[in-house]
């Protein structure tokens, strides 16, 4: 008891079909489930904005949409800047029982070449654009765990691959393999500030390594 839930849901800015509020019959039906047009709402909120459609058109939660959005965005960079040593150690502790990689590689791969093959939406590529502010910070962790434990990166490595290929032989892909894969790197952690050190290593392995390159 005392704990509150928060149940949120996808809603449609343009409906998605005839008789919906807002409903665009000049879209495909790509476009009406494509993430632009949808905005994350409370249950309650969601019935408003569908029944008093009148008060709210498209443009205005087009608006309201771009301005969250611009929130998460500012929110995200300056956690990402404040992520340091102790967060990302508690990160990444189960690394220590973890195997190194079998295989794979640190060969640099241009982000925005891995968001286009991998069909990532705006909203992944925010989020590493975001994540990379913190790439020389977990390049220098990388490096400092690798002085006393020379396997490090590898097992590092390893860990993330294993998941990656594990949800790509599931059928996963594009952003919700995204979002797996960010899910993957905050489990068990419970401190915003550690979830965020996840995020911050997820990312820099995005860029440096084989981990979204298949």
């Amino acid at each position: 008891m005392g704990d509150d839930t928060y149940v949120g849901e996808a809603a449609h800015i343009r409906g998605e079909k005839p008789g919906a509020a807002r409903y665009d019959a000049s879209m495909t039906d790509e476009e009406r489930d494509n993430v632009r047009n949808l905005i994350y709402l409370c249950t309650d909120h969601h019935t408003i904005i569908d029944k008093v459609e009148a008060d709210w058109p498209t443009p205005a939660l087009q608006e309201l949409k771009e301005n969250h959005e611009k929130q998460v965005r500012q929110a995200m960079e300056e956690a990402f800047a404040d992520v340091a040593f102790p967060e990302l150690q508690n990160a990444v502790s189960w690394v220590a029982t973890q195997a190194p990689a079998a295989n794979g590689s640190f060969d640099l791969i241009a982000p925005d070449e891995k968001i286009k093959k991998n069909a990532l939406s705006n909203g992944a590529r925010h989020i590493i654009a975001a994540g990379l502010m913190s790439r020389v910070t977990v390049g220098d962790y990388v490096e400092a765990e690798a002085q006393l434990d020379p396997d490090f990166p590898e097992r590092l490595k390893a860990g993330f691959l294993e998941e990656y290929y594990a949800r790509r032989k599931a059928g996963h892909k594009g952003d919700e393999l995204f979002e797996l894969m960010c899910a993957f790197a905050q489990r068990g952690l419970r401190r915003q500030a550690d979830k965020t050190a996840g995020i911050a290593v997820l990312i820099y392995l995005f860029e440096i390594c084989d981990v979204f390159e298949k």
